[in-house]
């Protein structure tokens, strides 16, 4: 997200205000401060700057987390995991989230920690470390593994379906003691209701921490002869950044996949800029922020880079009466961007 600092006061502008020389020869002509200097009472305090740092800094935690726990395991292929036990200390301690990807079966070795269906009891997801790799003739692997707490091996040969297994590649330390605490009903309720009142706290913070000269010059950015929010940086960003596009498919190892995720996200704009207007309409600051959220974040993920800029840019229109234009303008980058995504796609 990008944000655009416009000077409150144009050249033009403070060349009326400057004194001639004629003026200046006086000596009763009082000294007139630089006009570029905002007075002390504009000025955001060092608690609206803290507030609207840790605003900007939890709104982006939110996002990331949701993208990494929820949307990146559906798209880039790999699997998040808590670990309950101390059976993998000190390397995986309880609490601790294993972030687990897929690779060949055959690739499989001594050593390496893998997640898998035991055989036996309720055929629960073990994640242990592999001790032996058993070669069947008719082609199968099975193999034997160990907690590394654990004194005995664990008793049971898995024969391991498919072609891949999930192995271990990454540790993340006690977050998911996180995410055990906040299913809690207490801290659900409070999720569901508090989470909200903070991002809308947070984003109004840091539209209050700004300098007036920034809401002067924002007021300029309707133009009623297009009915139409005007942005030069968005109409200098491409429609549709291929390369993301291609970095997705490089990710999800499929470029028809991508390019099917993208031809989703198309078909639920409509759904999505309704969700928008909707909430402007009923005045719910709450579900326009997570509307415009929901959007920006969706538009990133397919380089669609006017409506993602536009999308973070109108979180600050969030309670201002200009939401038709709005929408206006977020329906027209859609449309660009679906006739963009259709030419690659011939």
């Amino acid at each position: 997200m990008t944000t655009i600092d416009l000077p409150s006061i144009s050249p033009a502008a403070r060349a009326t205000h400057r004194p001639t020389g004629r003026r200046a020869a006086r000596p009763e002509t009082r000294q007139q401060p630089p006009l570029e200097e905002a007075p002390a009472a504009d000025r955001p305090s060092i608690a609206q700057r803290i507030a609207s740092l840790l605003g900007t800094l939890l709104m982006i935690a939110a996002i990331a987390a949701v993208l990494f726990f929820a949307i990146g395991p559906r798209f880039l292929g790999y699997q998040t995991a808590t670990m309950l036990t101390g059976s993998m200390a000190p390397e995986i301690m309880p609490g601790d989230v294993v972030v687990t990807t897929l690779q060949p079966v055959s690739g499989i070795a001594v050593g390496d920690v893998i997640s898998y269906h035991i055989p036996v009891e309720d055929h629960r997801v073990e994640t242990h470390r592999v001790i032996e790799v058993i070669r069947g003739t008719d082609g199968t692997t099975a193999v034997r593994t160990k907690g590394d707490a654990n004194e005995s091996v664990d008793p049971w040969t898995a024969t391991l379906e498919g072609d891949h297994v999930y192995q271990a590649t990454a540790v993340i330390p006690e977050v998911g003691s996180v995410i055990r605490a906040l299913r809690t009903p207490i801290v659900s309720q409070l999720l569901v209701y508090g989470v909200p009142a903070v991002l809308v706290g947070g984003l109004l913070l840091m539209i209050w921490s700004r300098p007036k000269g920034d809401d002067d010059a924002s007021a300029t950015a309707v133009d009623p002869r297009t009915n139409a929010l005007v942005d030069d940086d968005v109409s200098q960003l491409p429609v549709l950044d291929r390369q993301t596009l291609d970095d997705l498919g490089a990710e999800l190892s499929s470029p028809a996949g991508a390019l099917q995720f993208a031809g989703m996200f198309v078909d639920m704009l409509p759904q999505r800029i309704g969700a928008i207007d909707v909430a402007f309409r009923a005045g719910d600051a709450d579900a326009a922020v997570v509307a415009l959220l929901s959007l920006n974040v969706s538009a990133s993920m397919v380089g669609a880079r006017r409506l993602e800029e536009a999308s973070s840019s109108a979180l600050e229109l969030v309670g201002e009466p200009a939401h038709q234009l709005l929408l206006n303008q977020l329906q027209g980058l859609g449309a660009e961007f679906q006739s963009a995504l259709t030419g690659i796609m011939r």
